[in-house]
């Protein structure tokens, strides 16, 4: 149980930093100018804590099966 835990933190986070990762590399780039507005921010910042709450949520499902 413990190591599901574990697994389950390590893989939500992994997964947010990549996203995070990716987004910052795009808006270096001139093409996704779009990409540096309050707007985008915003949007990143929901879809973090979407994808924060589902990984938790999961972590919690295969810790009780």
């Amino acid at each position: 149980m413990l190591s599901t835990l574990i697994i389950g933190i390590l893989l939500t986070f992994c997964s947010l930093g990549l996203l995070w990762l990716g987004f910052t590399q795009l808006r270096k780039q001139p093409r996704f100018s779009a990409l540096n507005s309050r707007q985008a921010n915003k949007r990143m910042l929901q879809l973090t804590l979407l994808l924060y709450a589902l990984g938790f949520s999961l972590t919690l499902v295969f810790m009780l099966n």
